[in-house]
Parts: structure tokens; C-alpha cells; sequence
């Protein structure tokens, strides 16, 4: 394990290299970034909601004949019969409850000025979406602890790092930052992450066996990321451009028409697809990809449909249903592109 954090730049370039598939789906162009020292994965893409049409039904009508209440049915009734009687509830007796967390993973949730504004309430919006997705893989869910607003004295890990030096007696897990990213990485690709060492005697109760137990988990994200962006050219575009899609849009593929969706251009052939199923499920699934990168061992090998992944899934590395033999958009975005057996890892790292 030491030997992994000192070879760590190779790490965060395999884990950087991690954009390229997440990219693919989420319909953007693949650059290569250019990243700065110490930030290692790198994902992108956006959320959406489904649409359907549905067709009506002819339902057949009956004729049901009228009741016939039979005669000589006696009026009197016995007054001799003893009433039975229920007994009352117990005070005590405890409602039912909805699934109980395993355990809590805590942000604080730190925006950029210099970028653009997020209000609380949707920054709680994403953290619930987000919480509700790890709950169902893991059986542990997410809670925002902390809000703050300011502008960054430089890098945007300087965000982090000061609210880990205000806030050394009381850490959360991690921390998002809602940034375009230094060099706009994450108004490019959607986000990254790392990880930052936490003060003397800090011990995160996830205690990742690849990072160790010390670290502060750093998630910087696009808040108005575009998932499946159409007809922009590019992902820092504000304006459409046209109505079908350029090449490295809508999975490179030039000429896809494009609809409207949550207020921007999307690929009409995305709108069925998971990370579109609401305003802010991508940006979710993004966090959780990026965040259980710090749980894998194998950087960008630890991503669904790798020969890694497979191999290790064919092995019985986990339990979890996953067909190494077919690569499955929708089994994809459940997963949140990562290798089901990562989150195993995830779940047994928990040490309160």
C-alpha cells in the first residue's frame, strides 16, 4: 500500500485517463486535459428525465345485473351475544421506519464565487440525489453537513484547504466544491477529484485502503454541467449553435437531432437514459464515481466493462449482478461507470 501512494502521479494519470469513457457517454469531445499537479480523476457528463408516450386503451364495458336481496330475513336480533372487544395498541410500539443508513459519509459543500453561484437548496438537492443512489449500492448514504460561499485565494484546492485548517476539530468525510475547476477542468469534462491530508490525528471513518485513513476526500464539480449536450460544439458554448449534433456529441456521432431538456439543447437519444432521468442525477453519479476512485485499486481499470473489471467480476470478486460478457449502457449508469466490486470496498472500509 505504501508502494501505491508513492507511485501516486501515476496513479492520478491513470485515474485522469478515466474521462475518456465517462466522456464517450456523456456525449462530450475528448481533449486531452492538461492537468495540474496533484488532481487525479477526471470525469464528465450531466443529468436529464425520460419521456414517453403512452397509448390509450379501449377498455370493454359490462353490464352487471342488480342485486337480489332475498325476503323473510328476520329483523330481530339477539341482544344476548357479547360484543368482542379489541385491545388497545401499545403505546410503545415502534412505526414502521424507512431503510436505516449503515453508516453517514458527511460533506461540507464549499462554493466558488469566482465561478458561478449554487444556492443551498440545490446544493441539498444534488446531496440527496447523490445520498439515495449510494444508499441503494451500499446501504450508506450521504448528508451535507456544511454550506460555505467564497472566492479562491488561488488553486481551487485552496477552497479545501483552508476549511480543513478552520475546521480541523470538526472534518466532515469529504468536501464538494462547486467550481468550473482550476484551468476550467470541470466546466469542461464535469469534475474531478482528490484527496487532501487531513490535520494531526484527523481519522476519516472511511478509511479508504488505498489513500489511508488521514485523508479528506475533495470532489470539484460543474454545477450547470451539460449531460448529453447537443448542438453546441463544445462544452464551454453557452448558445446552440444548430439542432443536430457535432462530432464528439451525442456519442460522437455528427447529425443526431436535438431536443430541449431542463433548459438546454440535449441528444434526442439520451433522453431515456439514466443520467437524464433528473436535473441533477448525473451530477451525482459524478461525485460517487469520483469519490470511489480513493476505493480502487487499479485507477482506470477499476471502470465498468475493463478487462480488469471483468476479469475480477468473472472471479467472484463480488456478488453483485454484472455480465462480463456484454458491455450494458443502462448496467453502466447503475454503477455510476465504476466496477461493481468497488463498492465493496467502499462499504467494508467503514470504521466508526
Amino acid at each position: 500500500m505504501a508502494e501505491k501512494r508513492k507511485n501516486r502521479p501515476t496513479r492520478c494519470l491513470l485515474i485522469a485517463i478515466s474521462i475518456l469513457s465517462l466522456a464517450m457517454l456523456s456525449c462530450l469531445p475528448l481533449p486531452v486535459p492538461i492537468e495540474p499537479s496533484g488532481v487525479p480523476s477526471i470525469t464528465a457528463v450531466l443529468p436529464g428525465a425520460a419521456t414517453s408516450t403512452l397509448t390509450p386503451i379501449n377498455i370493454p364495458t359490462r353490464t352487471i345485473a342488480p342485486t337480489i336481496v332475498p325476503t323473510g330475513i328476520p329483523t330481530d336480533v339477539p341482544t344476548d351475544i357479547p360484543v368482542p372487544t379489541v385491545p388497545p395498541v401499545p403505546t410503545d410500539t415502534p412505526l414502521p421506519t424507512a431503510r436505516t443508513a449503515l453508516g453517514v459519509f458527511t460533506w461540507a459543500v464549499i462554493v466558488d464565487l469566482d465561478s458561478e453561484p449554487v444556492p443551498r437548496e440545490q446544493a441539498q438537492e444534488l446531496v440527496n440525489q447523490a445520498s439515495a443512489i449510494l444508499m441503494e449500492l451500499t446501504g450508506f448514504s450521504y448528508a451535507m453537513v456544511d454550506f460555505v460561499e467564497g472566492n479562491s485565494p488561488g488553486a481551487v484546492a485552496d477552497l479545501a484547504v483552508t476549511y480543513i485548517q478552520d475546521h480541523a476539530g470538526s472534518l466532515p468525510n469529504g468536501i464538494i466544491i462547486f467550481s468550473y475547476g482550476d484551468g476550467d477542468q470541470a466546466r469542461t469534462y464535469g469534475g474531478y477529484a482528490f484527496t487532501l491530508a487531513g490535520p494531526p490525528g484527523f481519522r476519516n471513518t472511511f478509511n479508504s485502503p488505498v489513500v489511508g485513513n488521514n485523508r479528506v476526500y475533495i470532489s470539484v464539480q460543474h454545477w450547470s454541467h451539460r449531460y448529453a449536450g447537443c448542438g453546441y460544439g463544445s462544452s464551454m458554448a453557452e448558445d446552440v449553435v444548430q439542432d443536430t449534433s457535432f462530432g464528439g456529441e451525442c456519442r460522437n456521432r455528427d447529425g443526431v437531432a436535438c431536443v430541449e431538456r431542463f433548459g438546454y439543447s440535449m441528444c434526442s437519444d439520451a433522453v431515456d437514459d439514466l443520467y437524464a432521468s433528473s436535473r441533477t442525477y448525473f451530477g451525482s453519479s459524478v461525485i460517487i464515481h469520483e469519490t470511489m476512485h480513493s476505493f480502487g485499486y487499479e485507477g482506470n481499470m477499476d471502470h465498468y466493462g475493463t478487462e480488469t473489471c471483468n476479469s475480477r467480476m468473472s472471479g467472484g470478486a463480488s456478488a453483485r449482478p454484472y455480465n462480463p460478457d456484454t458491455w450494458d449502457l443502462a448496467e453502466f449508469q447503475y454503477y455510476n461507470g465504476m466496477c461493481p466490486d468497488v463498492y465493496d470496498n467502499f462499504a467494508s472500509s467503514y470504521q466508526p
